[in-house]
């Protein structure tokens, strides 16, 4: 039964690879282009900006397979860079206007992200081992926690686990460097590009 589980676990996460996951975000763009008829709505404009300002802030803080990123977002939720892209693609439907669009992409990232996010922490453990499953216990993987982590009843006992994690003071503080090297910046540049294909066309629906 096991094998059988890791089996169809593996045909998914081969299915959701890299090229699969380009395929997607192009139908994707595609789709938006369908549906955006009108000029984007400014809720769906704010959410798809505060996706890219959440990726920007995570990026200074992640240091690809040498340290746990515990600091800023992380503290919050274990992969705030793939919640900032939902965040964007959510948004980029919601400026839309149409309610159907804006569920089905919620849907197909949510059920995509839930087999992407199972292979990097999969990955994650095998790298990090017993640290790793200790800052998963205290951090939650998608949807951020309801309280800050300063909250006094909350923050002793999990600045503790982060201080297991990942000892580096450095670790707790954001590093332009970092974000430099993580090219962070790519964030808002996708967020302006989404933005001037909506209104592109938005533009060119008037004339057809």
């Amino acid at each position: 039964m096991e094998d059988r589980d890791s089996q169809k676990k593996g045909f998914y996460q081969q299915l959701l690879g890299g090229r699969t996951r380009m395929i997607l975000a192009w139908f994707f763009v595609v789709a938006l282009g369908i549906w955006s008829r009108q000029s984007p709505q400014v809720p769906g404009i704010a959410l798809c900006f505060l996706g890219a300002s959440l990726r920007f802030w995570s990026s200074g803080f992640l240091r690809k397979n040498a340290k746990l990123a515990v600091g800023g977002p992380y503290a919050w939720v274990r992969n705030p860079l793939y919640l900032g892209t939902y965040f964007m693609a959510v948004g980029a439907s919601w400026s839309t206007g149409n309610l159907i669009f804006l569920v089905a992409t919620s849907l197909l990232f949510a059920a995509v992200y839930q087999v992407v996010i199972a292979e990097e922490e999969a990955k994650l453990e095998r790298l990090f081992g017993q640290a790793y499953l200790l800052y998963c216990e205290q951090v939650p993987s998608f949807f951020p926690r309801l309280f800050p982590p300063r909250v006094p009843c909350l923050s002793a006992s999990l600045q503790k686990v982060l201080e297991k994690v990942n000892d580096e003071q450095d670790a707790r503080h954001f590093s332009w460097f970092q974000a430099w090297r993580n090219k962070a910046y790519e964030a808002y540049l996708s967020f302006l590009g989404l933005l001037a294909f909506l209104y592109l066309v938005a533009w060119l629906w008037k004339w057809f």
